[in-house]
């Protein structure tokens, strides 16, 4: 009978402890799913920092318009630079069959346009995260406005890759001897 008491006290007591934190997504919060390395990660892709999972923006908090905040007009891309595709992808294509890659890249805008703190909310390895990064690090933006005024955002910029017709699994590559 003291078993199932001290139980039923501490399951009582874990559900009291839950409903009393307080919230971890206030309306204004910037929320992504944690940003994981591909293990497909060679060494240049290392050198860009993983996204953390909340960012905690607001213009009141840190200067820094949130993604759904109230009369901000959210930044937009302006000029590209195309992403340059790796060996490393393009072999890994031919060994897998899978040709198209997406590294998603987020990136503080500031008043000019001009890019900032790049970071990876999705990696995909083989050299492409640092590629990614080198070309939106060159992008031109169209920064966020509110009443009027330039301020200060993020973008999360989805660069695409897509091997030209990977070969069938196990069909060698012209020049490479068959396996």
């Amino acid at each position: 009978m003291r078993r199932t008491l001290l139980l039923f006290t501490s399951a009582a007591l874990a559900m009291c402890v839950v409903a009393q934190q307080p919230s971890t997504s206030p309306a204004d919060e910037s929320r992504t799913p944690v940003a994981v390395r591909s293990p497909n990660s060679i060494g240049s892709d290392l050198a860009v920092p993983l996204c953390p999972q909340h960012f905690h923006d607001s213009l009141a908090r840190n200067g820094v318009a949130a993604p759904n905040e109230r009369g901000v007009t959210p930044a937009s891309i302006k000029n590209t630079v195309p992403a340059q595709m790796t060996q490393q992808a393009i072999d890994a294509a031919g060994k897998t069959h899978i040709g198209n890659f997406t590294v998603v890249v987020n990136v503080l805008v500031d008043t000019k346009g001009l890019p900032h703190d790049l970071c990876l909310q999705k990696s995909s390895g083989y050299g492409l995260d640092a590629s990614a990064a080198s070309a939106v690090g060159q992008y031109r933006f169209d920064p966020a406005k509110k009443n009027g005024r330039h301020v200060k955002s993020r973008l999360a910029v989805a660069v695409r890759f897509l091997t030209e017709n990977p070969p069938p699994i196990g069909v060698p590559r012209s020049g490479e001897p068959p396996k």
